[in-house]
């Protein structure tokens, strides 16, 4: 029995060590769980932070959109004003030269006007109030 309790002996090292070695892996494998578990949690945090800020940029940009929208329409609304303004200036330009003492005709031809506006523009210029 000398021999067989040697074999068994050694069997029961060979056992023990095998045995350490797979506790020694599930703590390793545990320890690599639960690093990846904190991984992940660190990850789903990020990518919520991430996304919030994403929300914001975006609300902030349909914000910028319609204030854009807003001002594009008050310059078109500026512009139709400015437009109807062009209309008036050989008018208001004439007046200005009438005022001055230039002949009639003169403001006719300076202003683009037919010598009848020329000549209704001075009549309604030097009408008495």
């Amino acid at each position: 029995m000398g021999a067989f309790a040697g074999v068994a002996t050694e069997t029961l090292i060979a056992a023990a060590v095998v045995f350490g070695v797979a506790v020694f892996a599930l703590l390793l494998a545990f320890t690599a769980l639960v690093k990846v578990k904190r991984a992940q949690q660190q990850s789903q945090q990020a990518l919520q932070k991430f996304e919030r800020e994403l929300a914001l940029l975006q609300s902030g940009a349909v914000g910028m959109g319609q204030r854009i929208l807003a001002m594009e329409s008050q310059k078109n609304t500026q512009i139709d004003t400015a437009s109807g303004d062009t209309r008036l200036k050989p008018y208001s330009e004439a007046t200005h030269l009438l005022s001055l003492g230039v002949d009639r005709d003169e403001v006719a031809n300076r202003c683009g006007l037919s010598r009848a506006e020329a000549s209704l523009l001075d009549a309604l210029r030097s009408k008495p109030q």
